[in-house]
């Protein structure tokens, strides 16, 4: 209480630390940010089907349990993004594992649901592991992957704040950016659709 000088100058660097770390994560958060992808022959097997049969259409999904989202989904997307009737699509789900990891692995494994086909993805932060699948997509297909998403009804800023800190928030433009930084031909760049709402 005397002489509060050293309190005053831990607190300081205490507060430059936690300053610097978050400058240093948003810096960084539209690197791809993975070291490898792990896939089962089930996703594989997905992948290559849909390559064999034209486009490779994959729906972005967050888990919701109940037993008609992955049908009221395809709908909307259907819908929204005018996928022709008929197309093969896959269903694309990531569970963010640990938001604090900033590289690593992700594993990818493939399962049906109520009929549909699932790419579930277990990594560090949402869109730049769609971003990696993407482009790992592209790289053993040599097909360009189409990604649909649906709006967020939350506000950007908060968004944001859940990406930066959670590792998931309004995915699709984060996706975007994470792709047009990681592959600069917008030819061999996977395309990103948004439409409907959340």
């Amino acid at each position: 209480i005397e002489r509060p000088d050293g309190l005053k100058i831990a607190l300081l660097f205490i507060a430059a630390i936690v300053v610097m770390s978050l400058i240093s994560r948003v810096w960084r958060t539209t690197e791809l940010r993975v070291d490898k992808l792990e896939i089962d022959d089930t996703a594989l097997e997905y992948i290559q089907e849909a390559a064999r049969t034209g486009d490779i259409r994959l729906i972005a999904n967050k888990r919701q349990g109940h037993t008609q989202e992955h049908k009221l989904k395809e709908e909307e997307q259907r819908r929204s993004a005018h996928i022709p009737p008929g197309a093969l699509i896959l269903f694309l789900e990531v569970e963010v594992t640990d938001p604090s990891a900033f590289a690593g692995v992700i594993k990818m494994r493939g399962t049906e649901t109520d009929g549909y086909p699932v790419l579930q993805v277990e990594a560090a932060v949402v869109p730049n592991a769609i971003a990696y699948v993407l482009l790992y997509i592209r790289d053993i297909t040599g097909k360009v992957a189409h990604a649909y998403f649906s709006w967020s009804d939350t506000k950007p800023l908060l968004n944001m704040v859940r990406y930066v800190i959670f590792g998931e928030g309004d995915t699709a433009p984060v996706t975007h950016e994470v792709l047009r930084q990681a592959e600069p031909d917008p030819d061999r760049r996977p395309a990103i659709h948004v439409g409907g709402e959340r």
